[in-house]
């Protein structure tokens, strides 16, 4: 059985129109090209071109994504969030922004910057932290320093396996 059942109103609709049924987006920048999937909740952010957001994530006030960017389903992207050009966030990934859990006052959370060409494996959890330009954090990874530019890390805590070019960062 069907969660979401088309009922007569939908029918006479065109599908753009059904599809952005099934979205919540509001109050957001969304460049040229870029394609945000059904079943998202995405309010207050700023997407760049020929970007993709996947089914079943939510993205927050104030994040900024680059263009190029793929985010997969299931990717939460809280506030103070920053996602540069060409990267790559794969499904379930979680981004944290309060490092001591509840806390109500949002000068206290912390920022996370993602630079251009990063790329995040499946279900990887992100504390508040910079992640260098090209820099590779392996699935299921959780990421509480940063990552230098070009590095590949993995594990809980992550930690540095290597450098992507031959052994040197970028």
């Amino acid at each position: 059985m069907p969660i979401f059942k088309k009922d007569k109103k939908q029918k006479n609709k065109s599908q753009e129109e059904s599809d952005k049924s099934l979205q919540l987006i509001n109050n957001c920048e969304i460049g040229e090209g870029t394609k945000i999937w059904n079943f998202v909740n995405i309010y207050g952010c700023e997407i760049g071109r020929n970007s993709m957001v996947g089914c079943f994530c939510e993205i927050q006030k104030g994040v900024r994504i680059g263009d190029r960017t793929r985010i997969q389903s299931h990717t939460f992207i809280c506030e103070l969030v920053e996602i540069g050009s060409d990267c790559f966030i794969g499904h379930g990934v979680m981004f944290i922004n309060d490092v001591y859990p509840p806390q109500p006052d949002p000068s206290e959370w912390r920022k996370t910057v993602i630079e251009d060409g990063a790329s995040i494996g499946s279900n990887a959890t992100i504390l508040p932290v910079r992640i260098g330009k090209g820099a590779v954090i392996g699935a299921g990874a959780v990421v509480t320093k940063d990552v230098p530019a070009g590095a590949v890390v993995a594990g809980n805590p992550a930690s540095f396996m290597r450098y992507r070019n031959d052994g040197k960062g970028e």
